[in-house]
């Protein structure tokens, strides 16, 4: 292991010890903060080719970017244009092999992206979160916390618990989230009951299934103080059925894995808090100019050598700003979930989506467009609300569809009991297989 490598805990206690405790605060002085590290962002930026292009593409300098609304000047980054410059710099520094650490997702595109970190950005995304969960109330030196094993976990690490964790401090319990499938759950929800975890995180499709189960087979499980669903957004039938299983210490935390997570609600509030001193999150519309409703464009403030600046992600908020900070009140989606038609035009999937988040009686669905003309819609049920049958939320369902596009699609009708995660292990409200 590489010195650099060895330094990154060393990194991440100076982190924990300086990043400020709350996302609440004196508004000018975050404001001040965040428009600093964003001239410091876009000088170093200018060095950078694959931003000097746009950087000359705006015909703009670091001079002319001091704050937030600035960086409506210069020119988005797409997902396309970072994964060749991620693959570029991995393929011609090698030396940099020993020294990075590679984060690599397969996306709702399949295609891997790899996105890279040195130790110091890895260890602030690592502190942050940490800072997150305390924020939230949990107390990560006596607290427990029971979580699944990341996809980014080497599967040949057997790293041990820490000297510290002997010692009952910053327990943690983490688990393979393979054995949560079919009747394997139930092991789960007894170690769960077992741990008695102050804090649950997860990925939103496991805690889905965990609590479909948990509901089907009137198995009591724990109720931990706060729990996280990770990696994939939740909507409001998803909250609806954590709430009545878990309680209502829901934490809903947005972010990427290309820069880690920005965008937080906490048990109690009605909107989300962004972290103001590692992140800018622009919202955009169709002309890519400033607004409340729109695309969210996202700027990493404390990735320096890769640096992640007017990223955009697909996805689309509703937001406010006050005293000069933004401020989001939902996070609906990704924008390439998109229901392509047989003249060429796309629409977005949300008004689908929405059809379901307001029916009641289920517990889990999803959209699948099968062809230009054939909609499969998957249902399960929820076993604790029979209020509507069956057939009137298929009735629901299909009005509602019709009411969207008219004649254009056949629906057709699928209950499950699970609707399993794709194998990239994430579970999508709708899928275009067109």
């Amino acid at each position: 292991m590489s010195f650099q490598k060895r330094m990154k805990n060393v990194y991440t206690l100076y982190y924990l010890l300086t990043l400020k405790k709350s996302f609440e605060g004196d508004p000018k002085k975050i404001k001040a903060d965040q428009n600093k590290k964003i001239h410091e962002l876009m000088k170093r930026a200018w060095n950078i080719p694959v931003y000097r292009k746009k950087f000359k593409q705006s015909k703009t300098t670091p001079n002319d970017y001091h704050c937030s609304e600035d960086l409506v000047k210069f020119p988005t980054l797409s997902k396309p244009e970072l994964r060749l410059w991620m693959q570029k710099e991995w393929d011609d520094h090698p030396e940099i092999h020993d020294r990075v650490n590679v984060l690599s997702t397969s996306g709702s595109s399949g295609v891997p992206l790899k996105t890279l970190y040195t130790q110091k950005e890895q260890a602030f995304s690592d502190a942050n979160w940490v800072r997150v969960l305390s924020a939230a109330g949990y107390r990560p030196l006596r607290g427990k916390m029971y979580s699944f094993q990341t996809s980014h976990k080497d599967p040949n690490d057997k790293s041990r618990d820490s000297f510290i964790q002997r010692f009952g401090l910053m327990r943690r319990k983490v688990v393979s989230e393979d054995y949560c499938v079919g009747d394997g759950i139930a092991d789960t929800i007894r170690d769960i009951n077992a741990y008695k975890p102050d804090m649950l995180c997860f990925r939103r499709n496991c805690l889905v299934r965990i609590a479909a189960y948990s509901k089907t087979h009137d198995m009591p499980i724990y109720r931990p103080k706060l729990y996280v669903p990770v990696s994939e957004m939740v909507d409001e039938v998803t909250v609806k059925l954590l709430y009545e299983t878990f309680g209502d210490g829901l934490i809903d935390a947005y972010g990427i894995s290309e820069m880690g997570s920005c965008i937080y609600k906490f048990p109690g509030n009605d909107f989300y808090y962004v972290a103001n001193d590692m992140a800018v999150a622009n919202v955009y519309d169709e002309n890519n100019q400033l607004a409340d409703n729109g695309r969210i464009i996202l700027t990493a403030l404390y990735k320096k050598t890769y640096p992640l600046i007017n990223y955009d992600v697909l996805d689309i908020g509703r937001s406010y700003v006050k005293n000069g900070l933004r401020y989001f009140t939902a996070i609906e989606g990704r924008m390439n979930d998109l229901v392509k038609h047989e003249d060429g035009v796309e629409s977005s999937a949300l008004m689908l989506m929405r059809i379901a988040n307001h029916t009641v009686g289920l517990s889990q669905f999803r959209f699948v467009q099968k062809s230009y003309h054939d909609m499969e819609i998957q249902m399960v049920t929820d076993p604790y609300n029979k209020s509507k049958s069956k057939e009137e939320i298929e009735q629901h369902f299909i009005n509602s569809v019709k009411e969207l596009y008219g004649d254009e699609f056949r629906i057709h009708i699928a209950w499950k009991d699970v609707i399993e995660p794709d194998k990239t292990g994430k579970q999508r409200c709708f899928v275009c297989e067109v």
